[in-house]
């Protein structure tokens, strides 16, 4: 028994000692803040998942994709993950410069849906240019939500309406949860 048990302790502590292992991201991308042309920023942004929420971090590089350090923007509950189906990280090669999406489609017994945020490093800032939302909740109803940040129009549900006058700061992604759409007022949640 004494053998058992050194070789718990024993175990355990190597444990301790060496550290508990971080859990791959949810999601990863690479890219160029200035397309496939480059020239611009080198970026390499990760979505890690803390209970059922998603932290966004994104490190940027001048000569190639950032191994390591601290990164540039770190987002706390960025995303919503309970119910995810699937969480990506996508990069949009555009002509003015890359995007990059924030995807997590949902679903549970009662509704199933996806969000997208987009975003685009614009001006040494990370900057929320698009939000899109659709859900789907059996015979309650849908919603469907399609925000361009960028020139100040949502579109929901068919209707198309201005958003109020923000300025640049006010699409800064640091300040961006997953509700922030709904928050804003931006999109309405159904019943609400």
């Amino acid at each position: 028994m004494r053998g058992f048990s050194g070789a718990i302790l024993a175990g355990g502590l190597a444990l301790v000692a060496g550290g508990a292992q971080a859990a791959p991201p949810l999601a990863e991308a690479t890219g160029n803040w200035a397309g496939p042309a480059g020239g611009g920023f080198y970026f390499r942004a990760t979505l890690e998942g803390e209970a059922d929420r998603a932290r966004l971090r994104i490190w940027n590089g001048t000569e190639a994709v950032p191994q390591g350090g601290e990164p540039q923007l770190d987002v706390a509950d960025f995303a919503l993950t309970a119910f995810a189906t699937d969480v990506r990280l996508e990069v949009l090669d555009t002509r003015p410069g890359s995007i990059l999406q924030v995807v997590v489609e949902f679903a549970d017994e009662e509704a199933e849906g996806r969000d997208v945020v987009q975003l685009q490093y614009l001006d040494f800032q990370y900057t929320v240019i698009g939000y899109a939302h659709q859900s789907r909740f059996g015979t309650a109803g849908q919603t469907d939500c399609e925000v361009d940040v960028w020139n100040g129009r949502v579109t929901e549900n068919g209707t198309t309406r201005s958003l109020p006058p923000m300025d640049f700061a006010a699409m800064n992604a640091s300040a961006w949860h997953f509700g922030a759409a709904f928050d804003r007022g931006w999109c309405q949640r159904i019943g609400g």
